[in-house]
This record gives C-alpha cells, structure tokens and sequence, in this order.
C-alpha cells in the first residue's frame, strides 16, 4: 500500500485510473518474470549439483561402501541405488533454494540504492488549493 501511495500520489486525478491499471500491470509482469527466472535458476542449479554430487557415488569409491553408507543405501541393489538418488536428489534441492534466496538477496542488496530516488511529493497547503 505504501509503494502504491507514493506511485500514484503524483498523478492528476483524471488519470488516475490508468496509473492504477499501468501500475497493477507492471507489478504482475514483474511477479511472473521473477518467478520464472528463480524457477529456472532452481532448476538447473538441481540439475548441476545432483550430477556433481552423483559423481561420487560409484563402486569404487572407499566411502560408498557398507561402514559408511547406510541400510537402505547400496550402490548394488536396484532398491538402495533408488533411496541413494531419491537422497541425493532432495540435497540437491535443498541447495538449489539456497542458491535462489541467496540470488533474491542480491537483487534485493543492489536495489536498495534505488530508495535514494523516492521522494515524497510536496503537498499544497489547503488553503491555497481551495482559494484557486
């Protein structure tokens, strides 16, 4: 509502209406572009550290094996190969919204500079808008 005000509140009445529809439009835009680049960014972020993290799982390596990995984990059973991506692939995700908020920090970070350019507009006195 704030942001509103401050938008809106230097605009002649008689458009008004427009700036209201201009400055709805403009904020869906702006939600649907965002939620479209942060989706992505998780996406491929996902992708990148489930296929960094998988290429330490093989039959060769010392720590994939019965002391260190657990029960339902095993890289010789269809069923442990299953629970091990199923694992691997929700620390993935973990990680990828990390990387997202830490993206919407930033963006947050280097926009803050931009509240230097919001003025309050001047308001008339009343009794000089009512003599004219």
């Amino acid at each position: 509502m704030p942001l509103n005000l401050l938008a809106l509140s230097c605009l002649p009445h008689h458009i008004l209406t427009q700036g209201t529809a201009i400055r709805a439009l403009m904020r869906m835009l702006g939600g649907s572009i965002g939620i479209a680049i942060l989706e992505t960014q998780l996406s491929q972020n996902t992708q990148i550290v489930h296929s960094r993290l998988v290429e330490w799982l093989r039959p060769d390596n010392p720590l994939a094996q019965a002391p260190f990995l657990g029960a339902p984990f095993s890289l010789t059973t269809p069923s442990g190969i299953a629970a091990l991506n199923q694992e691997v692939t929700r620390q993935a995700a973990m990680i990828g919204y990390i990387d997202d908020f830490t993206l919407m920090l930033i963006v947050i970070l280097a926009s803050l500079p931009l509240l230097l350019l919001v003025r309050v507009p001047r308001r008339e006195p009343a009794m000089a808008a009512a003599a004219d």
